[in-house]
């Protein structure tokens, strides 16, 4: 009997250490770096978002409000998330989001929706957003993913 015992708590304890294993080894961590810019500085580029918009194929939008003709108020940020997996297993089909500050708009690109990062490896995803905020308050990015068909989410921000 003592045998068994001890058989079956060798065998709990490497259940629950592949399970730690497991759930350690599929972990993404973040980082955001923020370039801003003012639209009125690049009007072609404000251009372009404010026909983005109008057709409605924005990736998101934060605000209902349309974007006026004048850029001056707007500013256009970019933000690089870097994505770094140390785990074992990859980290797939991520699917990015903003949280705004009051007074951002839209995100009008993305770059990095639906991709993979490998194992051990490190990837960068990029939005764009336009705001009439300050660029230094407090916003989130949401990324969602899934490891081994388990769905995750970091919030980097």
């Amino acid at each position: 009997m003592r045998k068994l015992t001890v058989l079956l708590a060798v065998v709990l304890v490497l259940m629950l250490g592949f399970g730690g294993w497991f759930y350690l080894g599929g972990t993404l961590r973040g980082e955001a770096a923020v370039q801003s810019a003012r639209a009125a500085d690049y009007p072609e580029a404000f251009g372009s978002v404010r026909a983005l918009l109008e057709g409605g194929a924005a990736p998101q939008v934060l605000d209902g409000g349309g974007l006026s003709e004048d850029p001056s108020p707007y500013t256009l940020m970019d933000i690089n998330v870097t994505l770094t997996n140390r785990g074992l297993f990859p980290a797939e089909w991520l699917h990015i989001s903003a949280v705004g500050a009051p007074g951002d708009i839209a995100v009008y690109a993305i770059t990095g929706e639906g991709s993979d990062v490998a194992p051990r490896d490190s990837a960068t995803v990029n939005l764009k957003l336009v705001t009439t905020a300050d660029v230094d308050a407090p916003r989130q990015i949401v990324i969602q993913y899934y490891v081994h068909g388990m769905k995750r989410e970091i919030t980097v921000g």
